[in-house]
């Protein structure tokens, strides 16, 4: 697949960078020594002139109003769409007074900063000097960071931390500048150039590769939308209202050198897919009316590549575009035949396959909304507003595995771990002790992390669910049912909760993955249930415990931590090029030990703190963090809420040391009503007879035997010692040897434990385990994300609070005090 330079180079259309190549990371902030001319790293004085480029049109030089984007030869559709040529006459108006806050600097081909400085403000056009240092194929990077700066300094960054450098768009002063604004009017904007290979001369020039002189025209940072709308009268006439209209999936933050991400179908795109994307507006009532049919804003570039699938304005549509692609969505109601239709508008360039939104262009599109003709056009979604009714009834646990695209119902009052069969919380001898009266959808992800669909999908109203959650029967504990329905999506993960009047009593995780885990009932099955588990495996760990004998000799464990999207390391998964979406997407979701409900992890593997939960109507929602020790009881009515306190325990209640373990024992253990796992799942012990922690007691009552061992039979307590034919330290990088010091901090990292014969060159994801270095939840740190691309740890069941853990330089199966730590959890089967 070609690149998106390339491919807009053959359709015409300038690229606002000149290239789009990542810059490396992890440079130190100096000069590298001279390596060809000897001259190079004198400092010479460069005479500049320097002018804003023009703005651009988002649709091309030749579009017009029947080009293949939104073609009038679709008129009288239910769904007309067109990308507008906006003639207009240069007038110099359109560009700031002065060049505001202006800098250039200077970087070596690996990006450190080797000359430049800072100007201040500057006229446009005039002729000034900038002392810069003599070098050939280097970068230059020019900034005009605006009257009322957004972006500090870059004095002193490398061009890898400029790259860093992010402003958050609805906050900022770019977007105060009023959209129609000239002159002084825009001397907050910011406006960039990157020039990646130049050579500065001994004659105080910037010349090109070839010898050329550079001409130096800054690119407005922005990207202008205007959208404009048209709702029929045969529309209202026909009882249909104009509920909403939403500009989506908007990049959340400007940045001065664009973090790309290389793909097969799309090329290279960037933000990279684990940015934050958010709503930039929602627009209804009041502010709907008032907007009169048009809004224009200010918003950070986006460019989503090239889909050769998008061939005609129908098949602009979700199923085409990038998951991360921006799109304007207009909600239309029709009380009366209970409809509620979506009408999506992919934004991009002219071009039906081009769904770009690039820097210093202007971008208009009109849509026009005449009929509901849903069935014979596919950027048309109907909710089905119907409540859901399910045959396919399901052993009660605290999650359900849940494949795309199906249904469930499930007694709420029951658990299959409870005394008899019932949720003793709830009901017991089929009395009811609190009475659930309604179950609404508390949270969900998007299919593709911070953008994408809803997992679930929109619910008709605040107060009815039912076209999600539907319920049945609640004042009998016997016959209750409440059913759930998931849509075709890529998966994720959910949570239903369970209210009583206006408190929550009970809560469900809905896990919706295509991964199917095969159980075994004897050792001598293991082979087969790896092969035959659906999109992933199931492991045996080399552990005495898994073996004949053992008390998991009839059991396997998942091969991926709860809640993950992707199981198994994607270095053998996807190949060496995968991306931080791809590690992203094994993190598990994180659990307080003791707790049933899940937390969010980090969205992009670092320990930047981005909601990527929502409610039914598609509002981002977030955890909240409070610093107290509570019951249980406080705990199950406040799911999203995550409890620290000063000594890192979050309950204090006598029984707590077996909320994961029914009988406070050693493994198998018995699984409770607080354990987060699936039916027929436990979260496992992870000691046999002796809990003793010691070298040789881990080795022999431990499940994670071999995880951590060295040459000589300790416990890796430093990277030098490890016996790296049994596990393997990655943080982009392999670290098979004493030779390197891993880099700790990248969001790929993780450990790759070896099992089985560890000889066997091919690692496969049946013979190898994958713990990602995720980020957890600080147990006295605010509850924040913490340690991220740095430590990994697994919760066990045991009534000790048990985990198996690994820092930097250590692998270790250890005891810890502090319950309020938000780890992972791995499954075991029951």
């Amino acid at each position: 697949m070609a690149s998106i330079g390339q491919k807009l180079e053959t359709k015409g259309v300038i690229m606002t960078l000149l290239s789009l190549v990542l810059i490396g990371t992890g440079c130190e902030d100096k000069i590298d020594s001279p390596a060809v001319n000897p001259s190079e790293g004198k400092t010479v004085e460069v005479t500049l002139n320097i002018g804003i480029a023009d703005e651009e049109d988002g649709t091309g030089t030749s579009a017009s109003p029947t080009s293949k984007a939104g073609s009038s030869s679709y008129s009288g559709s239910a769904f007309e769409v067109v990308s507008v040529a906006d003639v207009q006459t240069k007038s110099g108006m359109d560009i700031p007074d002065q060049l505001y806050n202006l800098e250039i600097w200077q970087y070596n081909e690996s990006g450190n900063k080797i000359g430049g400085e800072a100007l201040g403000n500057v006229t446009i056009g005039s002729t000034f000097t900038a002392s810069l240092t003599l070098a050939t194929g280097c970068k230059l990077l020019l900034v005009a960071r605006g009257a009322s700066t957004d972006f500090e300094s870059l004095s002193g960054k490398t061009l890898s931390a400029v790259q860093d450098l992010k402003v958050e768009a609805k906050k900022s002063n770019i977007n105060k500048i009023a959209t129609n604004a000239t002159g002084n009017g825009l001397a907050n904007m910011t406006y960039y150039l990157l020039l990646e290979n130049v050579n500065i001369t001994s004659a105080g020039k910037i010349e090109s590769p070839t010898g050329k002189d550079v001409r130096l025209l800054l690119k407005r940072l922005a990207v202008k939308v205007q959208l404009d709308w048209t709702f029929t009268q045969e529309m209202t006439n026909k009882g249909y209202t104009l509920k909403e209209v939403k500009l989506c999936q908007v990049p959340a933050h400007y940045r001065l050198v664009p973090q790309t991400e290389k793909t097969d179908k799309w090329g290279d795109v960037y933000p990279t897919s684990v940015a934050e994307f958010v709503d930039f507006y929602r627009l209804t009532g009041t502010e709907l009316t008032d907007a009169k049919g048009t809004q224009t804003v200010w918003i950070p570039a986006n460019a989503r590549g090239i889909s050769p699938y998008s061939n005609s304005p129908y098949y602009r549509n979700k199923t085409n575009a990038n998951p991360a692609a921006t799109y304007a969505e207009f909600v239309v109601d029709n009380s009366e035949k209970k409809e509620r239709l979506y009408y999506r508008v992919y934004l991009g360039g002219n071009e039906t396959d081009d769904f770009n939104l690039l820097e210093n262009k202007n971008y208009h599109w009109t849509v026009k909304i005449n009929q509901a003709n849903y069935v014979n056009d596919p950027r048309i979604q109907l909710l089905d507003q119907t409540p859901v009714k399910s045959t396919n009834e399901q052993t009660t646990a605290n999650c359900f595995m849940m494949l795309p695209g199906t249904n469930i119902c499930f007694n709420p009052y029951k658990h299959e771990a409870g005394t008899d069969g019932w949720n003793t919380y709830l009901a017991s001898g089929g009395t009811i002790s609190k009475t659930i009266t309604s179950v609404k959808v508390l949270w969900q992800t998007k299919d593709a992390g911070t953008s994408g669909d809803l997992v679930m999908g929109y619910v008709v109203s605040d107060d009815n669910h039912k076209n999600l959650v539907n319920y049945e029967n609640l004042d009998n504990p016997s016959t209750a049912l409440v059913h759930v329905k998931i849509p075709v999506t890529n998966g994720g993960n959910a949570v239903i909760a369970a209210y009583s009047g206006s408190t929550i009593v009970w809560s469900w995780h809905l896990w919706i993955t295509d991964y199917v885990p095969a159980r075994i009932n004897s050792f001598s099955e293991y082979a087969t249930a790896q092969i035959s588990s659906s999109k992933g495996t199931v492991h045996k760990y080399d552990s005495p415990l898994f073996q004949e004998g053992g008390v998991y000799a009839a059991k396997v464990m998942m091969d991926r931590d709860l809640g993950a999207r992707k199981g198994g390391f994607p270095g053998i998964t996807i190949g060496d090029d995968f991306t931080v979406m791809d590690a992203v997407n094994t993190f598990g979701l994180l659990y307080q030990w003791g707790r049933k409900d899940p937390f969010f992890p980090s969205a992009d593997g670092t320990n930047k703190e981005t909601d990527i939960i929502y409610d039914g109507d598609g509002f981002s929602t977030g955890v909240a963090n409070i610093k107290a020790q509570v019951s249980m009881s406080t705990a199950i009515a406040n799911p999203s809420t995550f409890y620290y306190y000063s000594n890192g325990i979050w309950n204090t209640e006598s029984g707590r040391a077996k909320f994961w373990n029914a009988d406070g024992g050693m493994a198998p253990g018995k699984k409770t009503i607080y354990d987060p796992c699936p039916k027929g799942w436990k979260i496992p012990n992870l000691f046999a007879s002796d809990r003793t922690i010691s070298v040789n007691n881990i080795q022999i009552n431990s499940i994670y035997t071999n995880f951590g061992k060295t040459s000589n039979g300790d416990i890796v307590n430093s990277v030098q010692k490890a016996d790296y034919s049994k596990f393997l330290y990655y943080y982009n990088n392999w670290y098979g040897s004493n030779t390197s010091v891993p880099d700790n901090n990248n969001p790929k990292g993780g450990r790759l434990f070896l099992i089985g014969d560890a000889s066997i060159a091919t690692k496969t994801i049946h013979n190898s385990v994958w713990v990602s270095a995720n980020a957890e939840r600080h147990c006295i740190n605010n509850g924040k994300l913490s340690y991220a691309g740095k430590y990994g740890h697994i919760w066990g069941a045991d009534a000790e609070r048990y985990y198996m853990g690994f820092h930097p330089t250590m692998v270790e199966v250890n005891i810890i005090a502090n319950s309020a730590y938000g780890w992972p959890v791995r499954c075991i089967q029951e």
